[in-house]
């Protein structure tokens, strides 16, 4: 894990030691329960906040942003969906799906 991840992630860990601490002296169930969903966020944050891959929907549109991505070094192209407003960021170098049209 780098960067954020390793911060929220040990955030969490306290913050969830606390709630523990405060639980067994007849309180804190809720500073456990958020200091557990912390760590999860940062656990899971890299496998379902980005997806990666090409959308396959058509309303999907690719726009003319390109830029390399800090944490990964990868080129990554933006799609927007005009619909909902929704961006996704594509690693340029992923093999593409069959588009549909």
């Amino acid at each position: 894990m780098t960067g954020w991840r390793s911060w929220a992630l040990a955030a969490g860990a306290i913050v969830a030691i606390c709630g523990a601490l405060l639980w067994s002296i007849g309180g804190g169930v809720m500073v456990l329960i958020f200091g557990v969903l912390m760590m999860v966020t940062a656990v899971l944050e890299p496998i379902y906040g980005r997806s990666g891959a090409r959308p396959l929907d058509r309303r999907w549109e690719t726009t003319n942003e390109r830029f390399v991505d800090p944490e990964t070094g990868k080129l990554v192209t933006v799609w927007f969906d005009p619909q909902t407003g929704e961006r996704r960021y594509v690693d340029e170098n992923a093999s593409e799906p069959p588009r549909l049209t």
